[in-house]
């Protein structure tokens, strides 16, 4: 079977799949307990609104194979899927507004369910992949220390891989896994290992000899996930948005870049998401902002309120936001090479610090 092939056929052994069937079968259960199908006679357009839904989903990128499960991330997609859903409805008259209320709260607690067993199979083991660290420096050091910790994230780091020029010795010295060789022996690395997913996490610039081991790994079946500075294909080839390991931008590279009217249809989505969103927190943002600009609020009860609910971080949130939506391509750019650019110098971290 063709690399290509493997990795179509691998979506299907994530939780995309799931995820895809719990949306479709919540909102039909919305239909029947709002007695949508007894009022229109027939159960066709409420599974057709539930197929809506789970395009709508799809496109908003909710049913990916991803490391971080959030709910409170998914809310604004899971938003739009349920009013695209009730919006079909409306056009063929079959439409109430308990079945837009129960669609969203279907919708949420599909997603709910499906992440709450995938976090229990991945602590168990059962849904965790093994994974070889490409690099050695802190942000590597992290992220294999961070996953070694947090087995929710569905990755088993298993050895580490050097890179540059510093030698073998000095590359091993404090690591939380052992070095299992130079990056040119990469290949014969993972089928040693015995693993298909590789994380580079490259401490300085791709050299001639990085180059073409991410080349390599592109062309293969191997799941490549990065942090994307240092490493070149991440902006062109990455098709989802990063996700924080351990305080740590990773994102999820692929041999090639998703199809063109694929990228339309779900920068269309997204930015309909992102609106959705700004509606739901700008007034709140606006408010925090205003508060955080009083001179007394850090050492207030106010102030201490913030930081305690991590409110005092949502102006920052919400800027971010008008960003993905003003610049979308300049804000993800700029956003995941700093991120992993102001962690290169670091200090080394142990897992105590990591589980404070």
């Amino acid at each position: 079977m063709s690399a290509p092939a493997r990795l179509r056929l691998r979506w299907f052994t994530t939780i995309g799949p799931v995820v895809t069937v719990a949306d479709v079968a919540a909102v039909l259960l919305a239909g029947f307990v709002a007695g949508e199908v007894g009022r229109g006679g027939s159960p066709v357009p409420v599974l057709v609104a539930a197929l809506v839904a789970g395009v709508v989903a799809r496109a908003a990128d909710l049913h990916r194979s991803r490391l971080v499960l959030s709910i409170v991330e998914d809310l604004p997609g899971l938003l739009v899927a349920a009013v695209a859903a009730t919006g079909f409805l409306l056009l063929v008259g079959q439409a109430s507004a308990t079945f837009a209320v129960l669609a969203l709260a279907t919708l949420v607690l599909a997603h709910t369910v499906v992440y709450g067993a995938t976090h229990v199979l991945r602590r168990t083991g059962r849904f965790r992949r093994r994974v070889l660290v490409v690099g050695t420096g802190s942000a590597a050091r992290r992220l294999t220390l961070t996953l070694l910790v947090r087995p929710e994230y569905g990755l088993r780091p298993v050895g580490m891989v050097g890179t540059g020029h510093r030698g073998p010795l000095e590359q091993a010295r404090g690591l939380p896994l052992a070095l299992l060789g130079p990056v040119r022996l990469l290949p014969r690395l993972l089928t040693e290992a015995g693993v298909e997913t590789v994380l580079f996490a490259l401490p300085d610039p791709a050299g001639e000899s990085e180059g073409a081991v991410i080349e390599d790994c592109l062309a293969t079946s191997a799941d490549v996930y990065a942090v994307p500075a240092n490493f070149p294909p991440a902006e062109a080839h990455a098709r989802h948005p990063r996700e924080l390991v351990g305080g740590v931008a990773l994102v999820h590279v692929y041999r090639r870049p998703a199809w063109a009217p694929v990228r339309l249809g779900k920068r269309l989505t997204e930015l309909v998401v992102l609106l959705v969103t700004l509606a739901a927190v700008l007034p709140l943002g606006v408010a925090v902002a205003a508060l955080a600009r009083r001179p007394s609020v850090r050492t207030g009860p106010i102030g201490r309120m913030l930081r305690r609910t991590r409110l005092d971080r949502l102006p920052a949130h919400v800027q971010v936001l008008l960003g993905r939506v003003l610049h979308p391509r300049a804000a993800g750019a700029g956003r995941l090479g700093s991120a992993s650019a102001s962690r290169a110098h670091q200090p080394q971290v142990d897992a105590g610090q990591l589980l404070a």
